[in-house]
């Protein structure tokens, strides 16, 4: 498969999603939820990253990362899932790739998209008939955000995202950030003139 090359924006915001190998529903129980949400604040301590969103699904996961001005998240994503990978399978017994291939990221132009696209990872659970409101997923950062809920694993890993203006939003930018994260194709969220300056510095970036 071809590689992306590595974009480094210190201090940027990328969303990722990392899908378990295989499709498989390795998330199969809460305690597997918490040893990740444990690994990542573990992680989170020794690279100083920020992470502002995660939902996780049972064979995949959604997070929002702000990097470092000097750790790539490249560094972060080795880290984090190849670190992860090790750790379940000596402790469940198990062999083989945890996730499948290399996790897919994208970068967000700023607060604003990043608003809108935590607003579609909270809906993930929902639109998978796993729970008939976003606020009803455990695994999820919407409580946190939403609601105001600090407490807990997810209240020790996640950081307000400062400067939110949920007013802001619009039904077009909804619909136009959906459309992105719905392709596995399209690698930079946010307004026109910022998608095209990125493919402008670093090329088009979509998988074949």
């Amino acid at each position: 498969m071809t590689r992306l090359s590595l974009i480094h924006i210190p201090f940027g915001l990328y969303s990722v999603v990392s899908k378990c190998n295989n499709n498989e529903f390795l998330f199969d129980s809460n305690s597997k939820f918490e040893f990740y949400l444990k690994h990542l604040i573990e992680c989170k301590g020794k690279l100083h990253f920020e992470m502002y969103d995660i939902v996780c699904m049972s064979n995949h996961v959604h997070e929002l990362y702000r990097v470092p001005k000097n750790v790539t998240i490249a560094d972060i994503l080795q880290r984090v899932k190849g670190g992860f990978s090790q750790k379940f399978n000596k402790k469940f017994g198990r062999s083989g790739h945890f996730w499948k291939n290399k996790p897919y990221y994208r970068i967000i132009e700023n607060e604003f998209y990043a608003l809108t696209t935590m607003n579609y990872f909270h809906w993930n659970p929902v639109r998978a008939k796993m729970v008939n409101k976003p606020e009803l997923w455990p695994f999820s950062g919407y409580r946190f955000h939403v609601i105001g809920e600090r407490t807990g694993l997810l209240g020790k890993l996640l950081s307000p995202l400062p400067d939110t203006r949920p007013n802001w939003r619009s039904p077009n930018t909804d619909s136009a950030v959906e459309k992105i994260l719905k392709s596995n194709r399209r690698r930079f969220v946010g307004s026109r003139s910022f998608i095209l300056y990125m493919k402008n510095i670093y090329g088009k970036q979509t998988l074949p």
